[in-house]
């Protein structure tokens, strides 16, 4: 039985033998008896019944700890943090490495990296760059980040929100689009205040529109707190109906004037000018606002080999000697890299072959993704490529470069990948 639950019973007790001494004392009062029952030493005893359970209660009363109980915070689509100096931000690498134990497969496969991951290299140029955006100390500029899918957006995004925990005042708040479920602008507005608040420590009040939402961010602005508002995969916003022409002219206003101190960073597949012609969001003039545009290719060479051998031997306690073979089925891609390694550490570890089979399988799904996700004119410079043509240079050849699907040399980033493409059909 809980504490809970022995308490109500005392207290019944206490009640059903109060009731007991006020009826015999009315009995005798009257006079009325009942042989061979003594009235009297009938109510002695439950008087003395009736004291020791009150004096029990009191004793489980103060020995009783009131139940404290927790909240349950709501559920929210945000998260948020107010920027301290205490935190150290975004490590170096080797501090980073520093969490690669041995024995311990260091690759992340089918993820995100989280925040100062031991395994994200390179991107330097573009955090440097970002953050150097953020930290203009007129106002904080936005940034629109590119790429295809699982080339590393949504890892750079956990690296920068890491970064900025270190800068004060800064407040900065994370979104990704995946699995949404904000059903209106006021489910919108009242979440992203509500984790700010948290963030600030401060207590939310009644926010859900945009109107009370820019005038506690001017409010908070004019006391010198800067907000940055992250949102990963912005293309599936712009596809929610409920987010209009009026919504965007609204958040364009807050992420463009001054006073706000509030900016944008957001990724995204399209660029937003493509995004946002779309349907009736193209009146807001929104992807206006952004002076900056980051498109994520593959990385350096350098780092790339860095990425296969450094977490090997920190992990293996030996040497890694196979990351030619790695590149010919992953090239300079951080996330193939990251699958083909996976697969290599765990056969050296486990003293196996290595399972090509399982490999090609596993990347013939992404690679033929990538195919899909192509124009014809793209497939056909793609196919021209890997028949050892040679070229030319124009806005195509500068497209696939840029988003990783062609090395720096215009060859394709993976000699595997062109096993997956599908040659036109000929005719006798």
């Amino acid at each position: 039985m809980t504490s809970q639950n022995k308490m109500a019973w005392l207290d019944r007790g206490i009640a059903i033998t109060s009731i007991i001494v006020g009826t015999i004392s009315i009995l005798q009062a009257f006079d009325i008896s009942f042989p061979p029952v003594r009235l009297d030493i009938l109510l002695t005893s439950t008087i003395l019944l009736l004291i020791a359970l009150v004096i029990k209660r009191l004793k489980r009363g103060k020995s009783q700890k009131p139940e404290i109980i927790e909240p349950t915070p709501p559920i929210s689509n945000f998260t948020a943090q107010l920027g301290t100096p205490p935190n150290p931000g975004f490590l170096p690498k080797a501090q980073r490495l520093t969490q690669i134990k041995p024995g311990q497969n260091p690759y992340v496969c089918g993820s995100s990296l989280r925040g100062n991951s031991a395994v994200f290299y390179g991107r330097g140029r573009e955090l440097g760059g970002i953050l150097g955006v953020l930290g203009n100390p007129d106002k904080p500029g936005n940034v629109s980040i590119l790429g295809e899918r699982r080339i590393g957006k949504s890892s750079l995004l956990n690296q920068l929100y890491q970064a900025l925990a270190a800068i004060p005042h800064f407040v900065t708040i994370h979104t990704t689009m995946q699995n949404w479920s904000i059903d209106s602008q006021a489910t919108f507005f009242s979440q992203l205040h509500q984790v700010i608040c948290n963030a600030l420590k401060k207590q939310p009040n009644a926010v859900d529109d945009f109107a009370h939402f820019r005038d506690f961010i001017l409010d908070y602005a004019n006391k010198g707190y800067r907000f940055v508002l992250m949102i990963d995969e912005f293309d599936k916003m712009t596809d929610n109906p409920n987010f209009d022409a009026t919504f965007f002219s609204n958040m364009r206003a807050l992420g463009e004037r001054h006073e706000y101190q509030f900016a944008y960073m957001l990724s995204s597949y399209a660029p937003l000018s493509d995004i946002c012609h779309e349907g009736g969001i193209q009146e807001s003039k929104f992807w206006n606002i952004f002076g900056r545009e980051y498109t994520l290719g593959l990385l350096a060479k350098k780092e790339a080999a860095q990425l296969i051998q450094e977490p090997m031997q920190r992990s293996l306690n030996n040497d890694f000697k196979q990351t030619q073979d790695i590149f010919a089925y992953s090239g300079y891609h951080p996330a193939f890299i990251q699958i083909v390694a996976s697969e290599y550490w765990t056969a050296h570890h486990l003293g196996f072959d290595v399972n090509a089979d399982a490999i090609q399988q596993t990347l013939r799904h992404y690679y033929q993704d990538l195919w899909q996700h192509r124009t014809e004119t793209e497939r056909d410079l793609l196919l021209k490529i890997a028949q050892h043509e040679t070229p030319r240079n124009n806005a195509t050849l500068d497209k696939l470069r840029q988003r990783g699907l062609v090395d720096a040399d215009n060859q394709l980033f993976a000699r595997f990948f062109g096993q997956v493409f599908e040659k036109p059909s000929t005719t006798d």
